[in-house]
């Protein structure tokens, strides 16, 4: 097989160049901005929820032997954590801590939805692009008609064209998409696993479905 065959940079060129505008042109600033932060998210080190017991144990056992009235603002080195483990020591009530969390939730999911926008819209317009291609090829086509050799040139990158947007979108754009998705909603899982264990600790009677069951005030979540 020639695979040499399968390189056309012009092809590739309006195909990569024209999704990549279309997505600029069709995207807002914030969406463009989530979307980066959502593709760095992948290469950074996954939130690890026994990690994060381990970071908590000292301070809960200090809150457990010496009371929520005492207590101190807790280490930990995830950030959404962090927050409503002070929400917690600063309104001394274990409502507090998950209000803060399901805020703070609600934002985490609002962010990844608006980056995956950019790449759901690159992933539908990567196919648009390949016929884009393709009708270019056919109208280089038509002047090379009287040439044997442009001509099978030109069908070749009319076919490629069409190949590539349909790998762009079906083997990177698509899958990088659902990647960024999956993780998102495991990290959401491992942090309320963490949030659970965290109200057993302090307030064994109660349990943090119970307590997601009162009203709460989001402005806890700002304040956090």
């Amino acid at each position: 097989m020639n695979y040499a065959a399968l390189l056309d940079p012009v092809g590739a060129g309006i195909v990569l160049g024209g999704t990549a505008l279309a997505v600029l042109l069709g995207s807002g600033r914030r969406e463009l901005h989530a979307m980066l932060v959502a593709l760095a998210m992948l290469v950074r080190p996954r939130f690890d929820a026994e990690a994060n017991r381990a970071e908590l144990a000292r301070d809960v056992e200090a809150i457990r032997h010496d009371g929520l009235l005492r207590a101190q603002p807790c280490q930990t080195s995830d950030e959404d954590i962090a927050a409503a483990t002070d929400a917690l020591v600063h309104d001394r009530s274990p409502g507090s801590l998950v209000a803060t969390h399901e805020i703070l939730l609600h934002r985490r999911i609002a962010a990844r939805e608006r980056g995956l926008r950019p790449l759901q819209l690159a992933a539908e317009l990567a196919p648009v692009f390949g016929m884009a291609g393709t009708l270019f090829a056919l109208s280089q086509m038509q002047i090379a008609a009287g040439v044997d050799s442009a001509l099978l040139v030109d069908i070749g990158m009319a076919i490629l064209t069409t190949l590539y947007g349909l790998l762009l979108a079906h083997l990177v754009l698509h899958p990088l998409a659902r990647l960024i998705e999956r993780r998102g909603a495991r990290e959401d899982a491992d942090r309320r696993e963490v949030i659970d264990w965290l109200v057993r600790q302090i307030d064994p009677e109660r349990s943090s479905n119970s307590l997601l069951d009162q009203p709460h005030d989001d402005s806890l979540g700002e304040a956090a």
